[in-house]
């Protein structure tokens, strides 16, 4: 699968950037998420740099036939506003797997939001996985992985840091993405 990810993407003019971190364990973000293509292009980078990752989706999307197909590729089904053990059970398969990438899209929805959900933050803290920023760069045709972040504690601080990494130019729909100050990273 990695050689056919490498191909149809530098047959669609995509191109490789940046480099994966080294640790066995780690939580990709991705932003801004402004289309369904951020996905298919994502997915194919993740495979392309030899990665089976894990994600998770809004519930909605786990109809037949799409589910099952959703699972076979790593996904795990996100239900807003019901109270499940869901946290742990993925803080529990991080913590026991020796090789788990998890890449998720901290808006939570392709529209805009002032507001990042944190959960990424403490699943990072609480299983002492490093965050690693990437993006899909619409506006160069590019797939960028950046840098490797490891969170202090002081999650304001470090949401600040994190988020002014990202640059709404970037997204395939730049309009949709609410940015935030630049960052030192």
């Amino acid at each position: 699968m990695q050689g056919l990810s490498k191909f149809i993407l530098k047959l669609t003019g995509w191109t490789l950037e940046g480099s994966l971190s080294a640790s066995p364990r780690l939580i990709i973000i991705s932003a801004p998420h402004t289309s369904m293509w951020d996905f298919i292009w994502g997915f194919l980078f993740a495979r392309a740099v030899g990665i089976k990752p894990k994600f998770l989706i809004k519930y909605k999307y786990f109809f037949w036939p799409l589910g099952p197909m959703l699972r076979a590729l790593g996904a795990f089904p996100v239900y807003p506003n019901r109270h499940t053990q869901f946290y742990q059970k993925m803080i529990e398969q991080i913590k026991n797997s020796t090789s788990f990438y998890l890449i998720i899209t901290p808006e939570g929805t392709r529209k805009p939001v002032k507001r990042w959900k944190s959960g990424f933050y403490k699943m990072s803290r609480d299983t002492q996985t490093p965050l690693q920023l990437g993006t899909v760069d619409y506006k160069n045709r590019k797939l960028i992985l950046g840098p490797v972040f490891h969170p202090t504690g002081h999650q304001e601080e470090d949401m600040h840091k994190i988020q002014g990494w990202f640059k709404a130019e970037w997204g395939k729909h730049p309009e949709k993405y609410i940015p935030h100050p630049p960052s030192d990273l």
